[in-house]
């Protein structure tokens, strides 16, 4: 946070700044992956600082737009401060982080542009796939790959450039460890309770989102159990429902099937570091989050 501190305040004065502060920084493993990749780059730090600026500018657009009214435990800045000015912020985020791309490779410069491309454009498939009850699981996939993995795809394939390093291959390993990281969460919004997730559990089918454990029930259940599945769709559970459809999920594999998908991917980005330390610690982090 020191460093996107730095990099906000070297255009702005608060209260701009101070916003930095009421987003939960959460794991930074964008920026995690770029320090350990480009270790022995100067460039490291600052293009940390502009990832992770861009990733909280795509939060405070991201709540407005799901209407998440909690941030990791923490109110959201669009509930504490109003849409208008979580927007604007946002807005200066992305342009900030943008402006101080010039410092790079145009390569690099180019990579991390187009991911935010992807990302905006995952929201927006990801929006649009909340208006039914989405069963493509092939959707799903390449919508999570745009909005969440895109960005950890293009941090570490930037990272590797400026470390001399195979660009294909840290890209490939950013884009396995994006999918499983995401597809880890969603199978924490369901096997975890609220108190451990920050926000209610189940949130996801509440908002709209049906993800792969919910996609996968969903093609082996009876037409009752589709039938409640689907009327449970943009609501928010009972206690006792919640429990019910949790139970359901781990009853039909569903919830055993993602945690396979997810292991698999992870052993796949493993494979292609291997001599790396801290780069194995990262994927066994999201593993561990898994079992």
């Amino acid at each position: 946070m020191n460093e996107i501190n730095k990099l906000i305040s070297g255009f702005f004065e608060p209260p701009i700044r101070d916003y930095i502060d009421k987003i939960p920084s959460g794991k930074q493993l964008r920026s995690r992956l770029i320090c350990a990749i480009a270790k022995e780059s100067d460039k490291r730090f600052l293009l940390s600082a502009i990832v992770e600026t861009i990733h909280l500018a795509s939060l405070l657009h991201d709540d407005i737009i799901d209407d998440a009214k909690t941030r990791r435990g923490a109110p959201a800045v669009f509930v504490t401060d109003g849409a208008k000015k979580a927007i604007m912020i946002g807005d200066i985020f992305y342009a900030t982080a943008f402006s101080k791309l010039s410092a790079f490779d145009s390569a690099i410069a180019q990579i991390i542009s187009e991911a935010v491309a992807k990302l905006s454009y995952g929201e927006f498939l990801d929006a649009e796939l909340s208006k039914s009850f989405n069963t493509d699981r092939k959707k799903y996939e390449n919508m999570i790959y745009l909005k969440t993995s895109a960005l950890i795809e293009a941090s570490c394939e930037a990272a590797a450039i400026l470390a001399g390093k195979d660009r294909d291959r840290f890209r490939r390993f950013g884009a396995l460890l994006g999918v499983a990281f995401q597809t880890i969460d969603d199978l924490l919004d369901i096997t975890q309770d609220t108190a451990t997730l920050g926000k209610p559990a189940l949130n996801d089918l509440s908002e709209g989102k049906v993800t792969l454990p919910l996609i996968d029930y969903y093609h082996t259940a009876d037409e009752n159990e589709k039938a409640k599945a689907l009327s449970f769709f943009k609501k928010k559970l009972k206690t006792n429902d919640a429990k019910r459809l949790r139970a359901a999920l781990y009853k039909s594999g569903a919830i055993d099937k993602s945690r396979q998908y997810a292991a698999a991917l992870l052993n796949e980005a493993k494979g292609l570091v291997e001599n790396d330390e801290e780069l194995l610690a990262a994927a066994e982090s999201l593993i561990s989050r898994i079992k």
